[in-house]
């Protein structure tokens, strides 16, 4: 068809306006609707954040791309896309909001000095020194009883009894017949004459004396120049008859314990206290104690001596404490409470107790630098004392300390460091997961974070013991989780005396693998009556029951349905009865923290 020039030059007006229609209504189209949710504004104009992905407060593995609920029935927590990786290698970034969810406090790194405080139960006994054990020197009869109950207080020098004795009736006379004979020889010529009856008058005096006579009545014998047929015994000391094994007209033998006789005075005070509070502990030192009768009343004392042995059961020391005793409020035999403070370090960098996170083989303290940024750091502890600890390397004064809710911070940590390193497990349905990450999962899925399976050849005792080692488990692992300090110490004092039965049941070379770590975790914590660090302790008795039941126990512990769990935050396995969820590192605070391990 030909075309003349004005119609031509119509249609290219007609393509051209319509050319521009279609730009202005592209102008006005709405863009998708995911970038409209994305970057829609509220009504203060700030952009609400894109939701990278969705992950479990407890367990920075488990990721999902929308909301929902953790295998532990936690909300997961939104992970956003534009607040970016931090700068600084390890610092993390958390929402405000979800901070303040999980209830963050912090603490400043201050410096000064650190007090230790030593707390024990004594226990009330006599001084040693100013105990009397009184016995007789001659054999008689007791004529007359004048201490004849056990509580009297008697005085130094007064009558405890008289006894009548051959002996020493026979004494009396040779001591009345060498004073006639000094008497008659005093005015002879012959020196030796004159000595000898005086030498004769002082050996019978002596013999006397020895037979505890005192003084006074070879006086009164003197005078009477008569021979009496009973002597009185009198008492060496004063205090209190604490024991009397002597009656009236009772045979009397040298040697026999008549009475025994205490002076109240002065007591002292036993002390039992565990091998890690030595340190704090020394001779000359300043203690208190508090009567349970008698609230509020402190009595102060001094640490006279620290016993140079342990005790194998109880893996304390036993220091002695003297006090003085003035109406004889303290009585033997008496339980008081024992309070001894040390200044452990005058000027040293320290925070919380509660800021350190330790995992048995490092110590870890989540910093605050503001703006919902969090850095954790790795530090050295030194002692600790009133609720503080001290800090020997790796933060610094002023710094500031996350003091409750670390343990979730560190889990994002965890996340971000398995992010940056491309190994956490693959994601569910609709996140690509990638040949590293089918990997990764392969080897979540046998578990190897728990100890291999433990082959030995246990006869039937050895079976038995074993058997019992892992029912004294379970209750240590029940006493953890609710929190009994005296429950881990009296479970484990079992433990103790089941583990020696067993090193002592033979193939000593062939159980000291399981035994070491048995061992390891009584003398780390389990025995100390600290609840914290029992909790770090229980980790190598864990991974040597898990070892020994994923082999040789294995069928033992089916038949008595013990479980293995694992915690993804602890990074230990533990056993336990029964399929709930009972994590006893972290106790009530994150008790559903684990997984069960199928073996």
């Amino acid at each position: 068809m030909k075309v003349n020039a004005k119609t031509g030059a119509v249609l290219i007006a007609v393509l051209l306006m319509l050319v521009w229609l279609a730009y202005q209504g592209g102008k006005k189209s709405a863009p998708p609707a995911e970038t409209v949710k994305n970057e829609a504004s509220d009504e203060k104009g700030n952009k609400e954040k894109k939701i990278k992905y969705w992950v479990a407060p407890m367990d920075p593995n488990y990721r999902r791309d929308k909301p929902g609920k953790s295998p532990m029935g936690m909300d997961l927590v939104p992970v956003y896309e534009d607040e970016g990786e931090p700068t600084a290698e390890g610092v993390i970034k958390i929402d405000p909001i979800t901070v303040q969810n999980i209830g963050v406090r912090t603490a400043k790194v201050v410096k000064g000095p650190l007090v230790a405080t030593v707390r024990a139960v004594g226990r009330v006994t006599y001084d040693e020194q100013k105990v009397e054990h009184i016995q007789t020197k001659v054999s008689g009869w007791v004529e007359e009883l004048f201490v004849d109950t056990m509580g009297q207080d008697v005085r130094k020098g007064e009558k405890l009894l008289t006894i009548y004795s051959p002996e020493l009736v026979a004494t009396q006379q040779e001591y009345l017949q060498a004073l006639r004979y000094s008497e008659q020889t005093a005015g002879s010529s012959f020196k030796d004459v004159a000595n000898g009856g005086a030498s004769l008058v002082d050996a019978a005096k002596r013999r006397l004396l020895l037979m505890d006579i005192d003084p006074g009545q070879i006086q009164a014998l003197e005078k009477r120049s008569d021979v009496q047929k009973t002597m009185v015994l009198h008492s060496p000391a004063n205090g209190v008859v604490i024991d009397k094994k002597v009656f009236s007209g009772m045979k009397v033998s040298p040697g026999m314990e008549l009475y025994t006789i205490a002076n109240l005075s002065r007591v002292w005070i036993i002390g039992s206290i565990y091998e890690y509070e030595l340190p704090f502990v020394r001779n000359g030192q300043d203690a208190e104690i508090t009567l349970p009768y008698e609230p509020g009343v402190t009595y102060r004392g001094r640490i006279s001596f620290i016993y140079p042995y342990l005790s194998a059961a109880t893996r304390t020391v036993q220091i002695r404490i003297e006090f003085n005793n003035p109406g004889l409020k303290l009585k033997p035999d008496m339980y008081v409470d024992v309070l001894i403070k040390n200044k452990a370090a005058s000027d040293v960098l320290q925070v919380p107790s509660d800021a350190v996170i330790r995992t048995g083989t490092r110590s870890i303290v989540i910093t605050a630098l503001g703006e919902g940024k969090f850095l954790p750091k790795e530090v050295k502890v030194g002692p600790e004392g009133q609720g503080m600890v001290e800090i020997n390397s790796g933060l610094s004064e002023g710094e500031t300390v996350v003091v409750s809710g670390q343990f979730l911070i560190d889990s994002e940590s965890n996340l971000r460091q398995a992010v940056t390193k491309m190994t956490e497990v693959p994601a569910a349905t609709g996140v690509p997961s990638g040949p590293t990450q089918a990997k990764t999962s392969e080897k979540s899925e046998k578990h190897e974070e728990t100890p291999h399976a433990m082959q030995l050849q246990l006869d039937k005792d050895q079976q038995r013991l074993m058997s019992d080692i892992i029912g004294t488990y379970v209750k240590i692992h029940n006493a953890l989780i609710s929190g009994s300090t005296e429950g881990v110490r009296a479970n484990a004092k079992t433990l103790s005396l089941q583990l020696a039965e067993l090193q002592q049941s033979g193939q000593k070379e062939k159980l000291e693998k399981l035994t070491a770590l048995i061992a390891e975790s009584l003398d780390g914590g389990l025995l100390t009556g600290d609840l914290a660090k029992a909790k770090d302790a229980f980790a190598p008795l864990s991974r040597a029951l898990v070892a020994y039941v994923k082999g040789t126990g294995r069928e033992g512990a089916h038949a008595s349905d013990i479980k293995i769990f694992y915690c993804p935050m602890k990074k230990e396995p533990w056993l336990q009865k029964g399929k709930a969820v009972q994590n006893p590192y972290l106790g009530k605070d994150m008790l559903l923290c684990g997984n069960e391990i199928k073996y």
